[in-house]
């Protein structure tokens, strides 16, 4: 971790950086999964942390057998979560709301990269009202590639008319930490449902307990305006 940090852009991953939605997700795979005959804990879906739905297909397949019924799962699930932010909302991550003002404040250029559907993620943005702060969205379902691969964050720098070496990423999972250190980004994580492994100590410019840390740092450790 330096100082005298320099970049040019803000990249999000959305699930578990910006929501607290993946303890959420895992929970809805197990209610679904319980719903079809699977009696699964929801630690059982951890490895689909941070992936597209089709790899998050294939492993589910890989580790439960072809028979096992994902796309019912999947919509069990979607309907498990609907519930869930009907009756209570995005829950949004400690610190969230306060970084992106800094960072507007900054008029640093923000983009997300998720690998949830551009559906999903463009209903989360807009419910919790958050959308405008965004110039470039790229999701799960535009890329050939899921992460780890770092198709997503080479696609969303050059959206962003930036260098991948000048773009921070924040990042919640494994996968992700990978994608943007494969892409040549400043990868940071903030751990949510999977805490670093070495590998992923070596490869990461900083690792945070929350978005508010992420905040303080920005501040301290900035050595100049981002470039428009």
């Amino acid at each position: 971790m330096a100082n005298n940090l320099q970049f040019d852009a803000v990249i999000f991953d959305m699930d578990g950086l910006m929501f607290d939605t993946e303890q959420l997700g895992l929970e809805g795979y197990r209610h679904a999964a319980h719903q079809h005959g699977y009696n699964l804990e929801s630690a059982a879906f951890h490895d689909i942390i941070g992936r597209t739905v089709s790899d998050a297909k294939r492993l589910l397949q890989e580790k439960f057998g072809s028979d096992f019924p994902v796309e019912k799962i999947r919509e069990g699930r979607r309907r498990y979560l609907a519930e869930t932010r009907n009756a209570s909302g995005i829950p949004i991550k400690s610190g969230l709301m306060e970084l992106l003002e800094y960072l507007k404040k900054k008029k640093v250029p923000l983009a997300v990269a998720s690998s949830s559907s551009r559906r999903g993620v463009e209903r989360n943005l807009k419910n919790v009202g958050i959308i405008d702060n965004f110039k470039v969205i790229v999701c799960g379902d535009e890329v050939t590639h899921g992460k780890p691969h770092p198709e997503m964050y080479l696609k969303t720098a050059d959206l962003l008319s930036k260098h991948p070496s000048t773009c921070i990423v924040l990042e919640d999972s494994l996968p992700g930490i990978e994608a943007a250190h494969a892409a040549g980004t400043i990868p940071i994580m903030i751990p949510d449902m999977q805490q670093p492994t070495e590998a992923v100590r070596r490869i990461a410019h900083a690792i945070f307990d929350s978005l508010h840390d992420v905040r303080i740092y920005l501040a301290g450790n900035w050595s100049e305006s981002p470039q428009k």
